[in-house]
């Protein structure tokens, strides 16, 4: 179902095309090529394509003193692909033949390359140059199978330093056989430093914008192997977004792809007027969005074309595929009149499950962990969907989810348990048992305790590398308001431990897993089930790497699954593990939390003692989200009715399916629509 809404057509046409990331080149047929940085061997008509990117995407500025062009050519006889990157920089900044240490401590380049290439999101293999020094970094954490056994021995590389100039000569050898008129995975990521000696990382450029290429599928640039007898033409046209979608930087990006091989297809970004203009290989090509959900207003919507959009490229000719008009899509789901998890049967088992498929399609969400709690146990478990898109492999009662912030709730019931022992004091400061080194220039640091690290009145940034300088520091005198920080609870976690003596996921593992019936399937750090059982996650519909931690964080390192942790929530419902005089005080409310435009529920939300809790038409609710970009999750308890819910997800889009799903299970349409007319 379409929700009709109204449209602003964009007409300004642009430039070069943008690809997956923002680029796309052309690679010549050749016969073959001597890897020696010295490209005498190179055609000299082959087109030269510049990189010309900061990291961050922005265009590189004129003075930074740095230019850098590649040229690609790629040949059937080898079955490989020659990539020539020429860096002009008047101070190069080497390294030793052994191992250079930081690779962001010299000018270097790192080289992506996708061969596989597919819609579901294939890996990049990634290669580091430093002067003589060579690295693989990609391997084992990937989703693809080919980027954990790529190695060196499909790739070779020459590095010649003339005068200012600087030559990077690649090789790639594919595994699978290449073909005309198809496209491949390609970007790269150089490194310059503007004075020999420096101590901090150099300037990143690269080809197409973005970071993170090698974090989840579909960001790298395309690289199109272009044939002898190759016929080009262009398409032009325009998408028609909502009105009030948000436009700038973060333009909409669509997949164009051959009907007659799936192996050409490439992806183009608007500019910010919603046009876009492409040279294409002769032939028939479908045209489609990829970015699925955008902001509208203050709120994300899910869009999709109002049609599918066909169209014929014609040798050396404009085909102007007109606009194609992205439609908001409606909830896909019927809300039932009452939440129904308050009286749930096997009809409404049956009907959730058919919700849920819903929703897994339409918010772009590939798997799933479900459990809804009530009057003392686990009325209903069930799983949905893949662990990974490219994989396709099911998710299953043994899968694991990251539950991400969900963790410091965990913790958070530890340290309350041992502020009912005496052993912490919740108000007591917290340099007293063990200063905070980062942070003690600042003296407002020494009024921070553990009650406002639990209710986030710390005034701790969330994460320190979000600052500007990537330092610690404090936004507020502690205490006075709220402002959310994971800082703060690592910083309470080595405290804890500090104070016990003890490595800090066994008193995690003692005071809450264990004494809350949650053992099973809960991990806080790397283990050989994480290998085996983890989902991966996702972003924008892509799968990305494993990368666990090498010890417990308790603001977010937790993974486990719905059945298991549904027992956290039986545990809290009966009031287990503390005192009732302990549970009333972790959920008095300590501080304020501001509403968010365009935020769902809506309801007047507070902090307590590590709990985010609500004041709902049901009463309390009490509970807390996460999301580590690419997995999100939540999990919810309304006391007063004895029930609650949990839900992992493997994707950066879940906590809309988690929207969806307590309006589902618990508000309701009937109380939804009462609520919207105040």
């Amino acid at each position: 179902m379409f929700r009709r809404v109204t449209c602003l057509t964009l007409l300004v046409a642009c430039g070069w095309a943008s690809a997956d990331n923002g680029e796309i080149a052309h690679a010549h047929q050749i016969d073959s090529i001597q890897i020696d940085g010295r490209l005498d061997e190179w055609p000299q008509d082959l087109p030269v394509f510049r990189i010309q990117r900061q990291g961050d995407g922005l265009p590189v500025a004129p003075d930074s003193g740095f230019d850098a062009t590649f040229r690609a050519a790629y040949s059937l006889d080898t079955n490989a692909v020659y990539v020539a990157i020429t860096v002009v920089d008047d101070v190069h900044v080497g390294a030793p033949n052994g191992e250079p240490g930081e690779w962001t401590d010299h000018d270097a380049i790192i080289t992506y390359i996708d061969f596989n290439h597919t819609v579901t999101g294939s890996g990049a293999a990634l290669y580091l140059a430093i002067d003589q020094y060579r690295e693989m970094m990609s391997g084992e954490t990937s989703w693809d199978a080919d980027i954990v056994d790529a190695g060196w021995d499909s790739a070779d590389v020459a590095v010649i330093r003339d005068g200012a100039t600087t030559v990077y000569e690649w090789q790639f050898t594919s595994s699978k056989p290449l073909s005309v008129d198809s496209t491949i995975g390609l970007d790269f990521l150089v490194v310059d430093h503007d004075a020999p000696g420096e101590t901090a990382d150099g300037a990143l450029y690269s080809w197409g914008r973005g970071f993170g290429k090698s974090q989840a599928g579909g960001r790298t640039a395309d690289l199109l192997l272009v044939g002898q007898a190759t016929q080009f033409g262009t398409l032009r046209g325009t998408a028609v977004l909502p009105v009030d979608a948000e436009e700038g930087d973060e333009t909409l990006r669509l997949r164009v792809q051959s009907l007659a091989d799936p192996r050409l297809w490439m992806q183009t970004r608007t500019d910010a007027q919603g046009a876009y203009e492409l040279t294409l290989p002769v032939g028939e090509y479908r045209l489609s969005s990829v970015d699925q959900v955008i902001w509208v207003g203050d709120r994300p919507d899910v869009i999709a074309p109002a049609e599918p959009l066909e169209v014929a490229i014609k040798a050396n000719a404009v085909t102007d595929a007109g606009a194609m008009e992205l439609l908001v899509l409606d909830e896909p789901v019927r809300m039932p009149a009452q939440g129904a998890l308050f009286d749930f049967s096997a009809k409404d088992a049956a009907d959730l499950e058919r919700a849920m498929n819903a929703w897994m399609d339409h918010y772009q969400v590939p798997g799933v962990s479900l459990a809804l709690v009530k009057d003392g146990e686990v009325i209903h478990h069930a799983v949905y969907g893949v662990q990974s898109v490219y994989s396709s492999k099911a998710v299953t009662s043994d899968t694991l989810f990251e539950a991400a912030s969900i963790t410091k709730t965990v913790f958070a019931f530890t340290v309350n348990r041992l502020a009912e022992r005496g052993e912490i004091d919740l108000d007591r400061p917290l340099y007293t048992y063990l200063p905070f080194e980062e942070i003690a220039h600042d003296e407002r640091y020494k009024k921070i305790t553990a009650r406002h690290v639990l209710s986030h009145q710390t005034g701790f940034p969330n994460w320190r590398w979000a600052n500007d300088d990537g330092e610690m520091d404090i936004k507020f005198y502690p205490g006075i308001q709220y402002g959310y920080s994971g800082e703060g609870f690592e910083y309470l976690g080595r405290v804890v431990s500090h104070i016990l003596d003890e490595p800090l996921e066994d008193i995690v593992r003692r005071e809450t897993v264990e004494v809350m019936n949650f053992t099973p399937r809960t991990f806080f750090a790397e283990a050989p089930e994480l290998h085996e059982h983890t989902s991966r996650g996702h972003l924008s519909g892509m799968t990305g790497p494993h990368d666990f931690p090498s010890e417990i964080g308790v603001a977010y390192s937790m993974y486990t699954e719905a059945s298991s942790f549904a027992n956290f929530l039986i545990g809290l419902l009966a009031k287990e593990g503390l005192s009732a005089e302990s549970y009333a005080l972790m959920l008095e409310p300590q501080v304020a939390v501001p509403a968010e435009p365009g935020e769902k529920p809506g309801w007047p939300a507070r902090y307590g003692l590590g709990f985010h809790m609500m004041n709902s038409p049901f009463g309390l609710a009490y509970g807390h989200g996460g999301h580590n970009g690419n997995f999100s999750c939540l999990f919810e308890i309304y006391p007063e009715h004895d029930m609650g819910f949990v839900v992992f997800t493997n994707a950066d889009n879940g906590w809309l399916l988690a929207e969806s799903l307590r309006e589902y299970l618990v508000i309701g349409a009937a109380v939804d629509a009462e609520e919207s007319a105040d």
